[in-house]
């Protein structure tokens, strides 16, 4: 399982999200950070706490690429941030080009590195938003559009921030509308029917899923 950690409230929302993930299910588990995140970076340590702790006696979780029998294993990825606050427009095409050369390489080393077997990919890839995100699921899917990763793996599951009511993000409208997530989860029922309208069925609202 991959996971995309965004900065401020969508790693906060991410953390709500995998609460119930079962570590036994999704033995090996990778956060994906931008450079030069370290609050996200210090917060996949404590979304382990939190998802280890229903199957571990002790509080602390184990430390990244340390195996556990019980709880799996999981570690961290960094890649070049898409785009830093107050960057000029004009420079973005270039981050962001960078940042998906970063997020290739680093789902092949996810992909080496696999616990469970190796060159293995990620069943899933999970994500609720953050520039980084769009970068990682354009990435995933064309290692699979050309064949490099089975279609089988690294399915994509978005999920809308909370904060998102009535309109959704700039990432969440570019996502739809390439129409590359195999689940797309809006958190609210008022955005759904404006998504949705009387056509075909886009977006999927199950209610709220952070607390």
């Amino acid at each position: 399982m991959a996971v995309v950690l965004g900065s401020g409230g969508h790693t906060a929302e991410m953390m709500s999200l995998l609460r119930d993930t079962d570590p036994r299910r999704y033995i090996h588990r990778t956060y994906i950070i931008s450079s030069g995140d370290s609050l996200s970076a210090g917060k996949a340590s404590d979304i382990e706490r939190i998802i280890q702790s229903k199957r571990r006696r002790t509080q602390e979780p184990t430390q990244a690429g340390e195996m556990d029998p019980v709880t799996g294993v999981w570690d961290v990825k960094v890649v070049p941030r898409a785009r830093r606050i107050h960057q000029p427009l004009w420079t973005a095409p270039f981050s962001s080009m960078w940042c998906f050369i970063g997020c290739l390489q680093a789902l092949r080393e996810m992909a080496q590195a696999s616990k469970v077997t190796p060159f293995e990919y990620p069943d899933v890839v999970i994500t609720n938003g953050p520039a980084t995100a769009v970068m990682v699921i354009l990435a995933a899917t064309s290692l699979k559009f050309f064949g490099v990763a089975p279609v089988s793996k690294m399915k994509i599951i978005y999920v809308e921030s909370w904060a998102r009511v009535k309109t959704l993000s700039l990432s969440g409208k570019l996502l739809l509308r390439l129409r590359v997530c195999d689940r797309f989860l809006v958190q609210w029922e008022a955005l759904a029917r404006n998504i949705n309208g009387s056509g075909t069925k886009k977006v999927d609202w199950v209610g709220f899923l952070v607390e």
